[in-house]
């Protein structure tokens, strides 16, 4: 599989020269109410030499400004920008630092990566701990001196309690995981319904606890998708008028779902982020996990065929990938044999990748240009 990924990227290698042409950022996650918009600059270069380690990280921004991503090694301090200006209500990519390096997030256009004291401009550190599991989702919230970050393990080995960490997928439900620390004007907590359910649903993972916070509470759905809708706190049967949704998450038994909210009761917005990893009852892979695997694939082909740096390279991969589409790129759960490509799926993709070249920061010269 991994030769058949070779030749499709020697393929597009020869077929693409440079582009000195802007694009989005590539694909954010689907949302709920939140129009995501254009968020690179064309004016930014990309990375830099590094080689990621195991853990990744991707941000959910609810801030009202855009910020840059880092990965900065620790001991002798190196910071290697590997997303810049991302947008209010976007979703960042996964990007992986240094072997025990750390996860940073700065406000956009600051620079000044490698500070080690007195770092106003910074709004996130993140520390890499195998412990805390390979996949981290970070919620940036609030605004002015107020802005923080929520870090939410996907996958950590469990056991310690921690609101940080999310309950394991459950192979006989559907399971969403509620965080509403972005969540404004709901102090006392919200009480969770599910269209066509009647009553206030419990949560699996906790109990007597509200939505809100810094709580996760997580709640089970039957079937393939759940509309979800919040209540007052007061409202305990969940008869009343709903302060928001209805949220629709999707994936069934054996996946579990993050809904991010924000916004305030009445006026509510939402995040909804599959979890990386999860595999939906039956062995099929949600589009999240078989999306992340054609990126690693596509990226390790071009840093070994290609020679491009490995954060470009998963940049330009997510490029690729989005713009053939799931459909073309996995026959089911498998991974496409790449070389078998009809010449029109071939030109969608060497088109892709010449249009990363400038927001991936790659060098023209590696793809011919």
């Amino acid at each position: 599989m991994r030769a058949a990924a070779v030749a499709c990227v020697a393929l597009l290698a020869v077929a693409c020269g440079g582009s000195d042409k802007a694009d989005d950022t590539g694909t954010a996650a689907d949302t709920a109410t939140t129009v995501v918009a254009d968020s690179t600059p064309d004016t930014v270069a990309l990375g830099g030499d590094f080689t990621p380690g195991d853990v990744q990280y991707r941000a959910v921004n609810l801030l009202d400004e855009p910020v840059d991503l880092y990965v900065r090694t620790q001991g002798f301090v190196e910071a290697f920008l590997v997303q810049p200006g991302l947008a209010p209500g976007a979703v960042s990519e996964l990007h992986a630092p240094p072997v025990d390096g750390t996860f940073l997030v700065v406000e956009a256009g600051a620079g000044d990566a490698t500070c080690v004291a007195t770092c106003p401009h910074f709004i996130a550190n993140l520390s890499v701990f195998a412990a805390d599991g390979p996949t981290h989702t970070v919620v940036l919230y609030g605004s002015g001196d107020q802005r923080g970050s929520f870090d939410l393990w996907e996958s950590a080995a469990g056991g310690s309690g921690n609101a940080n960490e999310m309950v394991p997928a459950d192979p006989s439900t559907g399971l969403v995981v509620v965080t509403a620390i972005a969540l404004t004007d709901a102090d006392f907590g919200l009480r969770l319904g599910i269209e066509g359910v009647t009553g206030c649903q419990l949560p699996t993972n906790l109990t007597n606890v509200l939505v809100g916070g810094n709580q996760t509470p997580a709640f089970a759905y039957s079937g393939n998708q759940a509309s979800i809708l919040l209540y007052d706190n007061q409202d305990r049967e969940c008869t009343g008028a709903p302060v928001g949704g209805p949220f629709t998450v999707a994936g069934g038994a054996g996946t579990r779902n993050h809904l991010i909210l924000f916004g305030s009761p009445g006026a509510m917005e939402a995040v909804i982020l599959p979890m990386v990893g999860d595999v939906a009852a039956g062995g099929q892979k949600s589009d999240e996990e078989r999306r992340a695997e054609a990126i690693v694939s596509i990226s390790e082909s071009l840093v070994a065929e290609v020679g491009i740096p490995p954060d470009q390279a998963t940049c330009a991969a997510g490029y690729v990938v989005d713009a053939l589409g799931l459909d073309v790129v996995f026959d089911g759960d498998q991974l496409v044999d790449f070389d078998q490509l009809p010449q029109a799926a071939v030109d969608i993709a060497s088109n892709a990748l010449a249009e990363a070249v400038t927001p991936c920061g790659i060098d023209p010269a590696l793809l011919g240009g």
